[in-house]
Order: structure tokens, then sequence, then C-alpha cells
């Protein structure tokens, strides 16, 4: 088995998100190809194994990682009643969401050095990936607290910019560091070994299976107007 191609759903999960605080039918996610078998892993040499020391750290990493989709499930839903509670609504859902991501950059900041070699360049970049997910949506929270409710052409304009801003979170993607899963032996072992890693893969499948239900029994929502 392999973490990339078991932990694949969550690559989507940030952009879902920030889809899902724009009011807007999210992009079907790809399919997780077949993981691989789990003969490969156990034919790993003996110096890419992981110690458990690389194994808590590494366990780590994934729950910062997967802690941000997770409190998405839990986010303020956008009421869409009137234009006034579409507004409230949006900002609050935008500000759970910020600060879940700056919650998320502010773990992987304080991580500490991997005992596992080349895995800190793994923890920087997610860092990075995050970093730009809150820098979206303090900007598009910000255009949202300035929409005008009174007048119907100034709000769906208005909405539209926001929408615009959160759909550049549609454009992230994490499969490079995913990637460095399969490329570092010890980081994909150790991967293999904690529980975190595991209940993310989990988790991701979960979630894309879900918003695949929801996609295709709820019929979309128009705001107001």
């Amino acid at each position: 088995m392999n973490i990339r191609s078991t932990s694949v759903a969550v690559l989507a999960a940030v952009p879902l998100a920030l889809a899902g605080c724009s009011n807007e039918q999210p992009q079907q996610p790809a399919q997780p190809p077949p993981p691989q078998q789990e003969q490969q892993q156990q034919q790993q040499p003996q110096g890419a194994q992981a110690g458990a020391d690389g194994v808590a750290w590494t366990g780590k990493l994934c729950g910062l990682v997967g802690g941000f989709s997770a409190s998405q499930q839990q986010a303020p839903q956008v009421d869409k009643t009137n234009t006034d509670t579409f507004k409230t609504t949006s900002v609050a859902q935008m500000t759970a969401a910020y600060d879940a991501a700056d919650k998320t950059v502010t773990g992987l900041e304080q991580i500490g050095p991997s005992p596992i070699e080349g895995a800190d360049q793994v923890a920087g970049t997610f860092k990075d990936g995050f970093t730009q997910v809150r820098d979206i949506l303090t900007t598009a929270k910000g255009k949202a607290e300035q929409v005008d409710t009174s007048n119907e052409q100034a709000f769906t304009a208005g909405m539209t910019g926001v929408q615009d801003e959160l759909k550049k979170g549609q454009q992230l993607d994490f499969s490079a560091q995913f990637a460095e899963f399969s490329k570092n032996q010890q980081l994909n072992d150790a991967a293999m070994k904690a529980p975190e890693c595991q209940e993310l893969t989990k988790s991701a499948v979960e979630q894309q299976q879900m918003q695949q239900q929801q996609q295709q029994q709820q019929p979309q929502q128009q705001p107001p107007g």
C-alpha cells in the first residue's frame, strides 16, 4: 500500500472546501488510483523502515494536513434566506475556514525537525500551500464584509467578486507534496504505521464519497435575487 495512492482523495479537500465557501458546485475530484499491493510494502529493505520517532513526527504531519478538511465538516452553513443572512453566514463560514487554515500553518511551523531525511521539505511545502489557502480566505472574507446588502445589483456584484476570489483555491494542487511519500521510502513506511495517516486516508475517502452523494442528491441552490 502507498500513502500517495490511498490518500490522493485528500488532494481535492482544500479546493472543495474553498468551493463550498463560494457556494459553487465543486468540481468532481478525480477517483483515487488503485492502491499498490501490500506485498510491495512488505518487501521494503530494512533501511527503508522508519523508527518510532519518525512515525510519531509523520503522524503529526498527517494530523495537521487532515485537520483543515475535517474542520470543514463542522463549518457553519450558509443561510440564503435573504441577502443579509447570506452575507453574515458566508462571512462566518469563511472565518471558520480561515481559523482552521491558520491553525494548520501554525502547527506546521512548530512541528519541529523530522527524524526522517528529506521530510522537513515536505512539511515546508505543505505550510506554503496552506499559507496560500489562508491568504485566499483573508482576501475573500474582506470582500464579503464590504458587500452592500441593501442594493440587489451591488449585492450580486459583490458576492460574485467573493466567489471569484475563492475560486483561486481550486487551482491549488498538493500532489507534489503527496508524491514525496512515494519517493521517500522511510516517510512512506512511517505513514503506513502512523494512526493519524491511516485516519487521514479514511477521512479523505469518506469526505469524497459524501460530497459526491450530495452533488447527486441535492439540487444546486441559487442566491436570492
